[in-house]
Order: structure tokens, then sequence, then C-alpha cells
């Protein structure tokens, strides 16, 4: 994997992740696991780029950008720390295990004559638990190479000498140094070094802890043969394992390493513990025998407390391993174990979850250091306690959204990629763990204003049906002003990224509907097919966009308008039905003879597009009645009347053939569904016939016709063939809607003999 360019101002922490995921993805196990290159290591890249960008913006105020350097760091580390240990539980330890390879400490050794450090690397690579415990820290404070031993002291001396025949009080006696200057000199007393002298050994014995602290005792050994301190170098030398070319296969000129390793560990142990001794001194001792006290007396961090308890527990349990193996070995060279008077400490024989427990407690700081996320985050992954972990992340979610907006963006993209890395490298997390974590990093992206094509990358992460729903979960906090192309591009942005865009579009609609259909209360009056649509309705309405984008979702579309047009003609909101009705592309309802859709879905949008039709002709004959005024000359109102008699006609003609249709009288399979047809056609035959009627009643001013086609009206209602007469009959008949058109038939009638025109039009009188 490419290292990554330089972040800068114009590219956000976001987009360098997805950059780093997005090259990660189709990547083997053995490569997101490289030790140069692996994805976590890609991360820390990141982190480290965006720790140097903070500092060099400190007042930056880039939305949900992090500026916090520190925080940077942190997660820097802990993606480090993530890469080393999952890179050999993942890489090693399992693979070991799926070719049946042998992982007890005390396999039998591979060679008769097998020399410690022979044991030693045998035990490590067969002992999951120890190699996980072999851990390092950097070197904070390197020390220059400085030649000559004491050179300040040895200086001073020399001029003591020249200046004592001048019987002058000479330094040495000033500022009580040394007289001889060997190492012990100043524990011996009289005196001390020089001054300078002594901030180089202090220095050089912090550097030489940091490089063992580091793993790098070779680089201790070199430093103290290049400053002149080779006797030290002899001293730490002990710390290493005995091994002989001879005896192994293992490429070496000579033998190395002490043959006698747990007697220099017993002297290591006894100088760690000597209070006079430098606290880094002591220190370099007990880090290379597993002394703990020392080491914590010059552990300042967190992650230098923890190294102490770890390394210490990790040179006990190596000297035990040891100690197992030694029965089988046969030379008397081949092991020299811990003697039976030797126990290892308490502090060292707990468990890791104890240490971190004793790390916690230590202090009041450490209290509060152990509560920071990214230590919280590697105590689980030195645990081995990932997936809990983010099982409790999840459920703390609600939590962790009350914290300041840039620090709830940070640490839910951390848990979302360190989620997304388990994936990569083949650690099982049940879909429930991801999901949670994904969706609010989603929500994220889309408040940071983020591209929607980031979005579909870290869904198709998810298995199938958990991806489609998480990129539909976006869909449906999209903008509901955003534009149709929008909305569709970022429905297609799915495809590139292995999903299914037909599939997203059927949740994103049907999570719409799940939300806000039940908002739809039922109502006693229709409201006007002009009123103004509510948030919800308008949101409800533009979910159906979704389908209608491809032919793929055509049929599902149609399913989906009339079980909307039903919700809304049930609940009186005609206008949210005629909005709905009206936003269906040409397109979509041009290709209805070709699509495989059931009949009786079919019919029903059919049905709704009569209706919808017959009110639209209404309401053009209205609004040219509303226009008489404007006709001025006689010609203007000439034309006008053969428009309002053209229109009228049409509406009249329309109606009723809406009415004698049988509207919404078609079998279908679903009862609550036929139940919910009955339900609007009794809510609505009424509404059809009065407004029929009070057209034709106001039109018959100028269209005479119109009050005896109004007259007839009655007999078509109460026509037993379509029986529309039962949709007027209600319960509580104080309100039946019959009993309202009947007054209004009766005004008609009177009207007609104000006239001089026969209200029965020459027909029997019609009896309901």
């Amino acid at each position: 994997m490419a290292a990554m360019d330089t972040d800068d101002a114009a590219s956000s922490s976001f987009e360098a992740f997805a950059t780093a995921f997005r090259s990660a993805k189709e990547l083997d196990l053995g490569t997101q696991l490289d030790a140069e290159s692996g994805t976590a290591l890609v991360f820390a890249d990141v982190c480290a780029r965006r720790a140097a960008w903070a500092r060099d913006h400190p007042a930056d105020d880039h939305a949900l950008e992090d500026v916090d350097a520190l925080a940077w760091d942190a997660e820097q580390h802990t993606w480090k720390l993530i890469h080393a240990l999952f890179a050999y539980v993942q890489a090693t330890y399992l693979s070991a295990r799926l070719v049946d390879q042998p992982s007890s400490e005390a396999e039998a050794p591979v060679h008769v004559y097998e020399t410690p450090i022979a044991t030693v690397q045998r035990i490590l690579a067969s002992s999951h638990e120890l190699s996980e415990l072999n851990d390092m820290l950097p070197v904070q404070h390197p020390v220059e190479v400085r030649k000559g031993y004491l050179p300040f002291t040895k200086n001073a001396l020399r001029a003591d000498k020249r200046t004592q025949v001048s019987g002058m009080q000479t330094r040495r006696q000033r500022e009580r140094l040394v007289e001889q200057l060997d190492p012990d000199a100043p524990l011996r007393g009289p005196g001390s070094w020089d001054v300078d002298d002594v901030h180089y050994e202090k220095a050089l014995v912090r550097s030489l802890f940091e490089y063992v602290r580091e793993g790098s005792l070779p680089l201790a050994l070199d430093l103290c043969v290049e400053s002149s301190q080779s006797w030290r170098a002899a001293s730490l030398r002990g710390a290493l394992f005995y091994h002989d070319p001879a005896l192994c296969d293992p490429p070496l000129e000579e033998p190395i390493g002490n043959r006698t390793r747990s007697v220099w560990r017993r002297v290591a142990r006894k100088a760690a513990a000597n209070l006079s001794l430098d606290p880094y001194e002591r220190a370099l001792y007990g880090a290379l025998c597993g002394d703990l006290t020392s080491v914590l007396s010059v552990s300042e961090s967190w992650e230098e407390r923890l190294w102490g308890y770890v390394n210490a527990r990790f040179e006990q349990r190596l000297e035990r391993a040891l100690a197992e193996a030694a029965p089988s070995a046969t030379s008397s060279i081949a092991l020299d174990p811990t003697p039976a008077g030797e126990e290892p400490t308490a502090e060292a024989s707990e468990s890791l979850d104890s240490i971190f427990e004793q790390l916690a407690h230590a202090t009041a700081q450490a209290t509060e250091e152990a509560l920071d996320p990214y230590r919280v985050v590697q105590r689980a992954v030195i645990t081995d306690t990932v997936p809990d972990l983010l099982e409790r992340v999840n459920e703390r979610l609600p939590e962790m959204a009350q914290l300041e907006e840039r620090v709830y963006a940070r640490l839910v993209r951390f848990f979302a990629h360190l989620a997304l890395f388990c994936h990569l490298v083949h650690v099982p997390l049940p879909a429930p763990v991801c999901e949670p974590l994904l969706n609010a990093y989603v929500s994220v992206l889309q408040k940071a204003g983020e591209p929607s094509e980031l979005v579909a990358l870290y869904a198709s992460s998810l298995e199938n049906e958990h991806a489609n729903h998480v990129y539909a979960e976006f869909l449906c906090a999209m903008d509901p002003d955003a534009s149709l192309e929008e909305r569709r591009r970022a429905l297609l942005q799915a495809q590139p990224h292995g999903l299914d865009p037909a599939m997203v579009a059927r949740e994103t609609v049907a999570m719409v509907m799940a939300e806000l259909q039940p908002s739809l209360h039922p109502s006693d009056e229709i409201r006007a097919w002009n009123a103004g649509l509510s948030p919800d309705e308008r949101r409800l309405i533009l979910a159906i966009d979704w389908l209608t984008f491809f032919e793929a979702t055509y049929v599902d579309a149609i399913g989906q308008t009339n079980t909307l047009m039903r919700a809304f003609m049930a609940t009186g909101r005609l206008h949210a039905a005629h909005s709905l009705l009206a936003r269906l592309p040409s397109e979509l309802l041009q290709g209805l003879g070709d699509m495989e859709l059931e009949e009786d879905q079919l019919l029903e949008l059919d049905h709704w597009r009569s209706y919808f039709d017959v009110l639209d002709k209404g309401v053009a004959v209205r609004g040219l009645w509303s226009d008489s005024a404007l006709a001025e000359s006689r010609s203007e109102q000439r034309d006008w009347v053969q428009s309002l008699t053209a229109a009228s006609e049409l509406a009249r003609l329309a109606h009723m053939e809406l009415l004698e249709l049988g509207w919404l009288q078609f079998e279908v399979a679903d009862s609550a569904r036929q139940q919910q047809l009955q339900l609007i056609r009794r809510r609505y035959i009424p509404e059809i016939v009065l407004s029929l009627h009070w057209m034709l009643v106001d039109t018959s001013q100028v269209v005479k016709e119109n009050l005896a086609h109004a007259l007839a009206l009655p007999n078509l209602v109460a026509d037993e063939r379509l029986r529309l007469y039962v949709e007027f009959l209600a319960p509580d008949m104080t309100q039946s809607p019959l009993q309202r058109y009947l007054r209004q038939v009766r005004e008609a009638a009177l009207l007609a003999l104000d006239r001089g025109q026969n209200p029965l039009g020459g027909r029997t009188p019609t009896v309901f």
C-alpha cells in the first residue's frame, strides 16, 4: 500500500481515512498485516500527518475536523499497537493452529543439545501469550556518544597532581572530587565525580534504560563501548541468553550470551533494589531481570507504567517456561533455570486484567488516564477483548453524542474504522456490533458535508443486507430540499461499491414509510385539494422518488404509491394524494403496459388517476365560473359561455363515468387493503356526488340544462345496480351524508320551480 500524500486543509481527515480504507478493502490478509505497510500502520500514518497538520493550524475551524494534536498522537500509537498485536495473533498464532502446529510452551527441543537462546526462541514462537507480551516503547532521550571515560573528572585529577607542589588548595579538595576513577568510587566515598560527568552519566544511564525498554539491547551495548564504558557493556551482556553455534543451527561465528544467566539475574535484582544507585540505573537492571518496582519508579506516563508491568510479567513467565523446558534437555549447559527458591513476584504474576486494574488505581492521575478512550482501546487490544469493547461503545453512543462535536466525530470515526479493520483481518464481529457504529459514522460524514461516495464506501463493508440498510438510512437522512438529480446520484453511488441500488431504494422507502405513516392521524374533514403540505407529508411523497430513477423499481413505485394514496385518502389528506399522483414521472406512467404488475395494483392506480382527473375537471369549471366578471364585451361573454358549457359537460361526463365505473370496487387478496378501499369509497363517493351536484346547480344559471342533470342525479345514486346509496348511509343518521344530499336536492327542486322548470324532468320520482 503506497504511502499517503500529505494531508492539507483541502483534504479532510474523513477523506484521508476513506482513501486508506478504500485501498485496503481488496488486500489479502498477509498484506493487511504487512510489517511495513499494514492497514493499521497506514491509519497510523494518517494520524501522524493530521497531528502535524493540527500543530500547524491550531486555530483552524474546519467543520468537524479535530485539531487536537495530542489526540492524533494517541490514536497513532493505538493503531501501531493494534497492528503489532493483530499481526502476531492473525498471521502467526492462528496460521500455526491451522496447520496443527503444537503450541505448548514446554515443547520438546528440536536439538538434543539445545542452548537457552534456542529454547527461548522456540518458546516465544509457540507461546501466544508470551509473544504478545514482548512489547517495546521508543527511545525518547537519546544521548550523544562521548569518547573517554569520565573525561572531566580525569582532567581535574591530573590538574590536581600538577598543582599539589604549590601548596594551594586543589580543585579536588574544593569540590570534594573522588580519588579514584573506578565506577564504584562515588559509592565508597568520599567525593564525587565532576558535575559534567555526573550529568552525562545520568543521561547515559537513562538512554541505556530506554534502549533496553525499546528492545534494543545490542544498541545499548554498542553505546556503552563507544562511550568507553566496556565494563558496563560486560555487565549488561550478562542478560543475554547463551548460544553456541556448534550445538545448534543459527549462523553465528562464535558463542554468545551468559551460561549462568540465572545467577546474573539474581545479582541484577539486587542492583535494582539498591537505593544508593541512580534510579535509572536501577531501572536498567530491573528491566533486564523483570523487577517491577525499580521500573515503575522512573515511569511517568500510563504507557511507561504499563510497559513495566508487562515486562515484569514477560520475564517471569519466560523464566518459568525455561524451567519447565529444562528436564527435556540433555546437555548440562542447555539451560540454567531459575533456582527453586526464587519465585515470581506477586505483581508480575497477575493477569493482564489485574495489571490494568492496578494501573487504574495507582494514583489519581492514573485513574484519569485509564479512562482515556485510546487507553481503554489499548487495554482491550492487549487483553483480546475488542469485540466486547465495541459492544460497550454501541451501548454508549447516545451518551457519547453529548460530547463536543469534534470529539464525538473523532471517536466515532476511530471506532468505526476499528470495527472495519477487524472485518478486514478476519476477526469475526456480529453485524449488530458493526451496524450502529457505521450508522453513527455515516451521520458524522453527512453532518460534515462529506460526499455520498464516502458513505457508500463504508456501508458496503457490511454484509449485503446490513450494507443496504446502512446506506438506506443515509439516504433517508438526506436534505429533503436536495434536487432530484442529487438524490439520483446519491443512490447510484451504491453501485460501484457492490451495493444493489434497487434494494437500497426499496429499503429507503420502507424506512420512511415505517417512520412517518403512523403520524398520519385520521381527520373528520377532507382538506382542500390545494392545501399546503406538512413536512411529514412532503417527506413521504418525496420518498417515492427513490423508486422512480430506473426501471428495476418501477413496479415497487406503483405499489408504494398505491399504499401511500390509500393512507392519504383514508385520513382526509386529499391535497397530499393529489401532489403524490402529480409527482409520478411521465416515463413511469407511459410504461405501465410493459410492467409485470399485478392487475389489482394497475387497476387501483387507474382508479386514483380517474378520480383526480374528475377533480381537476371540476376545478377547471370552478375556475371558469370565477372568471365570469372578466368577460366585458359581448363576444368575450359568448366565448366564456361556450367554454363553461364545454367544461361543465366534460366534468359531468367524467363524474358519471367514475360513479358508474364502480370506483375502488375490485377484488384484492389482502383483506386489510380491501377494507381500506371500502372505507375510502364510503368517504369520497358522497363527496363526488355532492361536488357534481353543486357544479351543475351553480352553472345552471348559464347552462340551463345542468339543473335538469342535477335533478336526475338522485336516480343514479338510488340505482340498485350501482348501490351508490349504500355509501351514503352513516351509523349516525344526524350526520348522514344522505340527509345532507337530500336537502341539496330539495333546494335544487325548489330552484327549478322558481325558474318554471319541471323538477322531475318528466321522470318518475325516485324514493330513497
